[in-house]
């Protein structure tokens, strides 16, 4: 699926091949080679099953689309699709501390130094419905459960772009991807508090305006738009394969399936009822965009046969960047009407923009996109990039691992499986990086396919961890949140609030400050107590002064609601 650039010394041009530093924790070969500085590690592979767990459950092969949350305080989850026949999504959950610690010693020292981190692992859902939720079936019932090859996925939080604004739960959107075969081609939702999986493709029911609910097709995978209101979801819908045109899903909040009025998963967060539109345009050439519309009939449609992952933009949920392994890689800029409280698609439009062309399966050169993350803004080695940076798979035997600028620059190669027997192509993508505390594109999560497919963690030679010691004496204290306070909206460098150094003094920065309040300490991070009631209750009151903020990276759910 699912950011970082060089300017000057920042980052080694694309075409240099240093190996890095790489540690395989369970004693096998790290199927992946770290590029340009970059050092990496192994979490998991396909056979592992950790002991003690309560849980039997052996890892399947093939991964590919990742999601990843906090579900407590000390624990990071993660989920990891298997792109196979008779398939399912792996949950592994991991010991935060001891995480951290590794990333820590692997940064210090090129290695974990043998620290374990994972505590478990189980499938990520307990039963699933094809009905909306009338009818249940537990997913050890393997008579009846029978899902085929999920590819990409994304994991959104609650109110993802504002209050009301976006999904209302934490959900994970992925999809199967089989290609011809219809009888599949389904979308799911999983609700990632309740372990529910639900069947979205032909149950949603369907809104006047469109072509229908959301349909069946070769999913790849889905990314959630800012629709700027309360009312809606919008969904941008991308196949590979099957009909081979992009759609675009207007879900309707607070509606079952037969357009009355409900509170349930899927009405809350416009999954129950809604209506699809076909994108009509064409993709571009490098420097001359295209615009486009929206419509009924498939005449015109945005149609290529490999359509492959898109994610949204943190600092700009309207835009969304789009792999397609035969042409390269492209962002969208959607323009969504709702005025009057209902979707007006004559009056929406997007721009569409190539960044990067496809020169497929040559060893250094960018091809064959397939997964992709958006980050959030971020600086590092004093670079800032106001619009986050983008990271692309390639789907090829060579595996490639790219990031560049949103407008293209700076391509760099960051890892890749050439010359491992075991590995292919990789698949999954996803910046981590502000779970941990660090600044965004600083640690990535990447799988790989192959007879020994299996998760790692990417670390960038620059990778900086957030600091809210902001006047610099060595400890979080309301000193440091008064000077957040004095500088919230207007200023620009970490003296004076920006603790995660992108550049701005915003909302986010008070939450590493409410995360970090009480420590002594950035060697590495730890517990911290909750604040006293005095500063809580000024945090509250400068909180709700704020306007609000996508916080979601990538396909990374930031905090468990």
């Amino acid at each position: 699926m699912i950011r970082i650039l060089s300017a000057n010394l920042l980052f080694v041009v694309a075409s240099v091949t240093l190996l890095s530093s790489a540690y395989a924790l369970n004693g096998d070969t790290l199927q992946l080679n770290p590029r340009n500085n970059w050092r990496a590690f192994e979490i998991i592979t396909v056979g592992d099953n950790p002991v003690d767990d309560g849980f039997d459950w052996t890892m399947p092969s093939t991964f590919d689309g990742l999601g990843a949350r906090l579900s407590d305080a000390s624990t990071l989850r993660i989920l990891i699709n298997h792109e196979i026949s008779y398939t399912t999504i792996s949950e592994v959950n991991i010991n935060l501390s001891s995480f951290r610690t590794a990333i820590s010693n692997t940064i210090n020292s090129g290695s974990t130094d043998g620290a374990s981190f994972v505590t478990s692992a189980r499938e990520a859902f307990e039963r699933w419905s094809s009905n909306g939720g009338a009818s249940w079936i537990n997913a050890s019932d393997k008579n009846n459960t029978r899902f085929e090859r999920f590819c990409s996925g994304q994991s959104y939080l609650p109110h993802t772009f504002g209050p009301g604004r976006g999904f209302v739960d934490n959900i994970y959107i992925t999809g199967e991807e089989t290609f011809g075969d219809f009888s599949f081609n389904r979308l799911f939702a999983l609700d990632m508090n309740n372990r529910d999986f639900y069947q979205l493709s032909g149950v949603t029911g369907i809104a006047s305006g469109g072509i229908g609910g959301l349909p069946r097709d070769s999913w790849e995978n889905a990314a959630l738009l800012d629709t700027g209101e309360t009312d809606h979801v919008a969904l941008l819908l991308s196949p590979d394969g099957g009909t081979s045109r992009m759609q675009l899903y207007i879900g309707e909040k607070g509606k079952d399936i037969d357009g009355n009025s409900s509170n349930d998963f899927l009405a809350r967060n416009g999954l129950a009822y809604g209506s699809t539109y076909y994108l009509k345009g064409v993709l571009p050439s490098i420097g001359t965009p295209s615009s486009g519309t929206f419509d009924t009939t498939s005449t015109g449609a945005l149609t290529a046969s490999k359509f492959e992952d898109i994610d949204t933009s943190p600092s700009d949920p309207t835009r969304v960047v789009l792999g397609n392994q035969d042409f390269g890689l492209f962002t969208f800029n959607f323009d969504l009407d709702f005025f009057g409280g209902s979707f007006s698609s004559g009056s929406s439009s997007f721009s569409l923009s190539k960044i990067q062309n496809d020169i497929s399966n040559t060893l250094g050169t960018f091809g064959d996109p397939d997964n992709v993350d958006w980050t959030a803004p971020t600086v590092l080695n004093g670079r800032k990039y106001a619009e986050g940076l983008i990271f692309v798979n390639e789907d090829n035997s060579n595996g490639e691992i790219w990031m560049n600028a949103p407008d293209g620059s700076d391509l760099t190669r960051i890892g890749d499986t050439a010359g491992n027997s075991s590995a292919t192509e990789t698949s999954g993508i996803l910046d981590i990086s502000t779970l941990l505390g660090y600044n965004p594109g600083s640690i990535l999560l990447t799988s790989n396919q192959g007879t020994k497919s299996s998760l790692s963690v990417l670390i960038n030679p620059y990778a900086e961890m957030d600091d809210a010691d902001f006047d610099g004496d060595g400890d979080v204290d309301g000193a440091d949140f008064l000077t957040w306070q004095r500088s919230f909206g207007a200023g620009t460098l970490p003296s004076v609030g920006d603790a995660q150094h992108n550049g701005n003094v915003d909302g986010q920065d008070l939450a590493v400050w409410q995360a970090q309040f009480g420590n002594t300490s950035f060697s590495s991070l730890t517990a911290v107590p909750e604040p006293s009631s005095l500063v809580f209750l000024l945090v509250l009151a400068c909180a709700a002064a704020m306007t609000p903020r996508f916080i979601r990276s990538g396909t990374v759910s930031l905090i468990e609601s």
